[in-house]
Parts: structure tokens; C-alpha cells; sequence
């Protein structure tokens, strides 16, 4: 209980302090709106400033001591070193609090592209029951178990419910909220076909054939680059330590030492450093190229 109440202080106490002057970047704005994030974006900003401006004293403090009394330095120079040091702190919070939306939306783009043509095709079913949009939604918010699809899911229902917004007004905020452009355009269809002809469901089977397209597709290209990461793996995991160990093998019996190392010596910098590197290489490649899906 004592960690959401600090992170509460902290929050209005900084949204007090430094809410005249928060800036308004409209790309950082609809990036972070994009992130999920629960914090409103001008208390974002504000607790970003509070934290700047508490790492820029703290460290100015502390690194004026230490170079005070431990270094025995100057003070001019003990205050410059401090004043230097404080900025390159500031610098690294700032980037810290900037780069967590972007990484945030990229997050979620991921997992929305991934798995939205589940998500769709069980909007279609219920669609093809004469189900309404809005319940399509409050469906979807309660069987959904991917976070990023249940939150925007959530926020349709929500504007509708206690924002008293009406659906097309609801989905058109959710587009502008949404990471994933994929499922920003199924938004828009829906709207489009909601002011025109009504047939979500026509709507709503031609989006799940085409997602189904593009997973194929996705799917051909990572058993491709899957075919071809197996074919170097047996090169360098197979043929080529063997072909290693028969030339050292072979330089051993021979006395012969290469780059100053004994023949023994280079056969167990390839059997325990070389191979484990080559693998840890391999789980990096493979976890880059299996698409992330639950």
C-alpha cells in the first residue's frame, strides 16, 4: 500500500509544481497516448521534470562532496565537475523517460499484429450472430487474454458507457490510440461501414482472410529463414568443429603450435568457448526470428 501511495505523492506533488509549464509536443503527446500508459500525459511530463530536477540536485550535492573531501579538489573545479556530472544525469533520466513510451507502443504493436486475427475472427463469429459492435467489444474486453487488445478493447466500452460517447465517436478515439496501424484500419472500416451499409459482418470475414493471407505468408518467410538457419547451423555446429579437431588432432601428433597456442589448448577454447558462444549466437537468432505469439 505504501508504494502506490509515494507514487501518488509524487505524481500530484509534481503535476503541482510543474504544470504551467509542461510543453505540448503533439508527436511525443500521440506517441505516449499510444503507449498505454495509465499517467495522463501532462503528469507524465510532470513527473518527468521532478525527476530531472531531483537527480540534477542530488547528484550536483553529492558529487560537490565527494570531490570536496575525498578528491580534495578545487572548488571551482569541484563545483564544474559536479555541475557536468549533474547534466549527464538529467540527460540519462530524460532519455530513460522518453525512450519507455516508444518501447511501450513498439511493444504493443508487436503483440496486436501477432494476434489480431484471433481476435478478429472471433469478432466475426459474433458479428454473424447479430451481435452489435458495442457488445462485439464488451465481448471481446472479456475474453480477450492479450493486454494490448483487451485494454483498447476496455477503452471502447468505456467511452460508450462512462464517457457517454457514441460508438463511432468511441472507435474513432481508440484509431488515434491504437500502436498497431493494422488494427487502427480495421477501426476506420468499421466506422466507414457503420455510417454506410451497416454489414459488419462482410466487413469483418474479409479482414480475417486477409490477416489469415498475411500470417501464411509471414509464416513462409520464417520457415524459409528457419531452413536456412538450420542448414548454418549444421556448418558451424557440426562440419566445422569436427573439421577442427581432426586438423588439431593431427597438429598435435605433429608437435606443431599455431598462433602460440598448443593444439590442446586451441581444442578447448573451441570445444568450451567457441561452441557455447556459437550457441548462445544461434538462441539470439532464433528468438529474432520466431514470430511472438501466445
Amino acid at each position: 500500500m505504501a508504494h502506490p501511495r509515494l507514487a501518488d505523492y509524487v505524481t500530484n506533488t509534481s503535476f503541482r509544481i510543474f504544470s504551467r509549464w509542461i510543453p505540448h509536443f503533439a508527436t511525443f503527446k500521440q506517441t505516449y497516448q499510444k503507449s498505454g500508459l495509465k499517467l495522463i500525459y501532462e503528469a507524465y511530463v510532470a513527473v518527468l521534470f521532478f525527476a530531472c530536477t531531483l537527480s540534477f540536485i542530488s547528484t550536483f550535492v553529492v558529487g560537490s562532496v565527494v570531490n570536496r573531501v575525498l578528491f580534495g579538489a578545487p572548488l571551482s573545479q569541484s563545483l564544474f565537475a559536479s555541475a557536468v556530472l549533474a547534466f549527464v544525469s538529467v540527460m540519462l533520466v530524460s532519455i530513460v523517460f522518453i525512450t519507455h513510451p516508444l518501447w511501450r507502443v513498439r511493444q504493443r504493436k508487436a503483440e496486436i499484429d501477432a494476434n489480431l486475427v484471433y481476435t478478429v475472427g472471433y469478432m466475426g463469429v459474433l458479428s454473424a450472430g447479430g451481435v452489435s459492435i458495442e457488445r462485439i467489444f464488451t465481448r471481446v474486453a472479456e475474453v480477450e487474454s492479450r493486454p494490448a487488445i483487451k485494454e483498447l478493447a476496455n477503452k471502447v466500452t468505456a467511452n460508450v458507457k462512462m464517457f457517454g460517447l457514441d460508438v463511432v465517436s468511441s472507435l474513432e478515439d481508440v484509431t488515434r490510440r491504437s500502436p498497431s496501424d493494422t488494427f487502427a484500419k480495421l477501426l476506420v472500416g468499421i466506422v466507414n461501414t457503420i455510417k454506410t451499409s451497416g454489414d459488419l459482418k462482410s466487413l469483418l470475414l474479409f479482414e480475417t482472410n486477409r490477416l489469415l493471407t498475411v500470417k501464411r505468408e509471414q509464416m513462409k518467410k520464417t520457415l524459409a529463414s528457419l531452413v536456412a538457419l538450420a542448414e548454418i547451423y549444421v556448418t558451424l555446429m557440426v562440419m566445422a568443429p569436427i573439421t577442427f579437431i581432426i586438423m588439431l588432432t593431427i597438429l598435435s601428433v605433429l608437435g606443431t603450435a599455431q598462433f602460440g597456442l598448443s593444439p590442446a589448448m586451441q581444442l578447448n577454447l573451441i570445444v568450451f568457448f567457441g561452441l557455447p558462444v556459437i550457441c548462445i549466437m544461434f538462441i539470439v537468432m532464433l528468438d529474432g526470428v520466431l514470430p511472438k505469439e501466445e
